[in-house]
């Protein structure tokens, strides 16, 4: 039917150092085109976001049966769905979402990119994301190109990757009596401690927290008891691979990178606090993706997804990216509920930072940013080694730029000086304050706190997973701190075929990474390391 490419983590070697696209006036090179779009790039039908939810979840503004919702249609660009039982053996009969319960809140909140080509340093693309549904799922194609012109920020050019997944139309927890990990088990950290202490540039052989999942083998579970007594079980994410799609079906990834440039690190501290701060050693684009064997997002501008009154991008890149303001990410106010931006591979949604925490009727009452539980600890807190210093000596220093963590530049230093979540005095529990936070290992660097039982205040704490419970029921949020999208899945993932493996909770594990030069990839444990080594190789090779 067609081949299958992983958007895994960054493996291909990122980082800055590459020109990025011009977003100048009239367009320019950072403006998409099509048949419903002005000469600014601004789409004609006006820019307003994606329909409100009502108490059910569903589009307030259709139905199932409604597909033509504020002159609405929805895409039709791939001729593929014949051959589903390719991907997925047990499908159903496929039909339109619009049909189908639960089918129609998948359906409407895709993009309408039908008619849009995009430019790629001169290369064009045509993005392509629909959706079809049996009884069960949501089945999201996309060709994994952005519906934007391309901004390259890392060595690695952008490429399609024909991809379908599936959706959970009803999610499904885990029972509390699978294996599971203890989520408080995290003592690879002091490795990966250690060996920064060593030699910063060389990574561990593996991500060391175990809070992620490696690839190989089936579904791997955490397990934790929360202050209010409840036993609580979570599906891993992958630590490089898709773990959702974005709702122009580009997928959107974990935390963290591979093990170049910064062992698995954290690509949003790259990234500047203010759009008009964006310069050539970002490592994302100002809607939070970047190219890695393919496209895919670790974070989330909300502005870039948001739709018109038909479905199409209600702005274009040079406009949307504009709202990227990490300090309002973190603490502005909120109006309205977020819509949604994404599909997790458990079936629940990702939405926006702004969450209804009360309803009255379909009226809500009650709107509140969404905070992560995650604070930054950083890598000096698993282990109290006397040359700590030397190397981690303005870790968790409080800055106002990156020239106190970097005095010599951060082209060639670890730290950042990002606005990170922090634990502070009560009665929130949490401060946002800018601190010198190292770029490696990105889930040790940060702890999650249980907020299970906080009252709340003036914006609402996540789960470990980043997701919250409300009246519109559970979602994950997309926050300006770690883990950015969700840290964990509160259901069962589903499976997706990747050149005859699964990624995203299923057996087999990601294709081999392509190594930078210089680098070599271990026998049997697909991470490029540098020259294979005792220290970094398994017994077997």
């Amino acid at each position: 039917m067609f081949s299958w490419v992983i958007g895994a983590g960054c493996v291909d070697g990122e980082g800055g150092g590459s020109s990025v696209g011009s977003t100048g006036s009239g367009g320019g090179s950072g403006e998409s085109t099509s048949a419903g779009t002005g000469s600014g790039g601004e789409p004609t039908t006006g820019s307003s976001g994606t329909p409100t939810t009502g108490s059910g979840g569903e589009p307030t503004t259709g139905g199932p049966g409604e597909t033509g919702d504020s002159g609405w249609t929805p895409a039709s660009c791939y001729d593929g769905w014949a051959d589903i039982k390719d991907s997925y053996a047990d499908a159903g009969t496929l039909q339109d979402c619009a049909g189908v319960a639960g089918g129609y809140a998948v359906l409407r909140s895709l993009l309408v990119v039908d008619g849009i080509t995009i430019d790629a340093d001169g290369q064009k693309f045509q993005p392509c994301v629909e959706a079809r549904c049996d009884e069960d799922y949501a089945y999201i194609y996309s060709n994994d190109i952005p519906h934007y012109d391309y901004v390259q920020t890392t060595p690695n050019a952008l490429v399609e990757a024909p991809t379908v997944y599936r959706i959970a139309l009803a999610p499904t927890r885990p029972g509390n009596d699978v294996s599971a990990d203890l989520a408080s088990a995290q003592d690879g950290c002091m490795d990966a401690y250690a060996q920064y202490l060593d030699d910063p540039g060389q990574a561990t052989a593996a991500e060391p927290s175990g809070l992620c999942a490696a690839g190989m083998g089936g579904t791997q579970y955490l397990r934790e008891t929360l202050g209010s007594g409840e036993t609580a079980t979570y599906a891993k994410i992958l630590c490089l691979g898709a773990t959702g799609a974005a709702v122009n079906g580009v997928n959107v990834n974990g935390p963290n990178e591979a093990t170049f440039p910064d062992p698995y690190g954290n690509p949003l501290f790259g990234m500047p606090e203010l759009a008009g701060d964006f310069d050539q050693t970002a490592f994302l684009d100002l809607c939070g993706g970047h190219s890695g064997g393919s496209m895919h997002y670790h974070g989330v501008n909300e502005a870039c997804f948001a739709q018109a009154p038909d479905g199409t991008p209600a702005q274009s890149y040079a406009t949307a990216s504009q709202a990227w303001d990490v300090p309002t990410m973190l603490t502005g106010g909120c109006e309205e509920p977020s819509a949604v931006v994404g599909w997790s591979l458990d079936g629940y949604p990702i939405k926006g930072p702004c969450v209804c925490t009360a309803r009255d009727g379909d009226t809500c009452t009650e709107v509140k940013r969404v905070r992560s539980a995650w604070v930054y600890d950083g890598l000096g807190s698993w282990g109290e080694d006397p040359g700590e210093a030397a190397a981690l000596g303005v870790e968790g220093d409080e800055c106002s730029d990156d020239t106190v963590c970097c005095p010599g530049g951060a082209q060639n230093c670890d730290f950042r000086c990002a606005p990170v979540v922090v634990d502070g005095a009560e009665p929130d529990g949490t401060a946002v304050e800018k601190r010198c936070a190292l770029l490696d290992y990105a889930w040790c660097t940060h702890r999650f706190v249980d907020r299970s039982l906080h009252a709340g205040g003036e914006f609402v704490y996540l789960d470990r997973c980043n997701g919250y419970e409300g009246p519109d029921g559970y979602a994950y949020h997309a926050t300006g701190s770690f883990p950015y999208l969700n840290a964990c899945y509160r259901g069962i993932p589903t499976q997706v075929p990747m050149g005859g493996m699964m990624m995203g909770g299923g057996d087999g594990g990601m294709d081999p990474p392509k190594c930078m030069q210089g680098q070599m990839m271990c026998c049997g444990d697909n991470i490029c390391g540098g020259p294979e080594t005792a220290a970094n190789c398994p017994e077997d090779c």
